[in-house]
């Protein structure tokens, strides 16, 4: 029963990770057309209307908080703090997701190829070309799956993971805000993300991954070996077993 419901979950990720990258593809495609850049271009423009000093400020400052670097940082804490909580296979699993989205995001950059909204929108110099999908907000959406990771079986999970969320979100606002990006753009960042964590969650999920995994890392309980003290625990359970020294021997007869 247990197999079939990992099997059953396995399955469902798979799926939703396969629609989201094909989402990811179809958003590229019609970002590219001039019809959804022009409902974008509309939306960076209603939003120059709204700008301040004060909230330029703090959107500057949330975008600058999502810059690789904190996010390369952020991944090894993350592992760190992982590792030093002997979940080893869950810290592997975080560098593989994290490093896989960024890679991705890279990818679908170059391949799509989107040119930035214009120059009189920016409120500060974008750092590529590129403009689909958004660096920062995919560094904040990875930085949301850190905090989901390192949280696991914590009680405070559920309102550090609610926390980052709004982040992320305040982060993908600001890059439209800033005249960076396209709404679009920001759309697309966070199905990159969501993509690959489910691929990944579910391709690590596969007992004969997690049995390599369990060998590469040299942890019994995902390589199929006995978990730790067991053999222990079969050492005394054998002990409890043996028969006791002339517990069988027939006392002497008084005289």
């Amino acid at each position: 029963m247990a197999s079939a419901n990992t099997s059953s979950r396995t399955g469902v990720k798979t799926l939703a990770g396969v629609v989201a990258l094909l989402a990811v593809a179809a958003l590229g495609a019609l970002a590219l057309t001039s019809s959804v850049t022009s409902v974008d271009l509309r939306v960076d423009q209603a939003l120059q209307s709204l700008r301040s000093d004060g909230a330029t400020s703090v959107f500057l400052g949330l975008t600058n908080s999502a810059q690789e670097i904190v996010g390369l940082a952020a991944l090894a804490l993350g592992v760190v703090i992982l590792l030093l909580r002997r979940r080893r296979w869950d810290a592997a699993r975080l560098f593989v997701m994290a490093g896989a989205a960024w890679a991705l995001a890279t990818v679908v950059k170059y391949l799509f190829d989107r040119p930035r909204p214009p120059a009189g929108l920016w409120l500060m110099a974008p750092d590529s070309p590129r403009s689909f999908p958004s660096g920062h907000t995919t560094t904040a959406t990875v930085i949301v799956v850190i905090a989901a990771m390192v949280l696991i079986g914590t009680a405070w999970r559920v309102a550090a993971i609610a926390l980052a969320v709004v982040f992320a979100l305040a982060v993908g606002f600001s890059r439209v805000y800033l005249g960076d990006h396209y709404p679009t753009d920001v759309l697309g960042a966070y199905l990159t993300v969501t993509a690959v964590v489910l691929i990944v969650s579910a391709f690590t999920d596969l007992p004969r991954v997690r049995q390599l995994g369990g060998r590469l890392l040299r942890d019994p309980e995902l390589a199929g070996g006995p978990a730790p003290g067991a053999r222990q625990a079969d050492a005394d359970t054998e002990i409890i077993h043996l028969p006791r020294p002339n517990a069988g021997a027939p006392g002497r007869r008084r005289a």
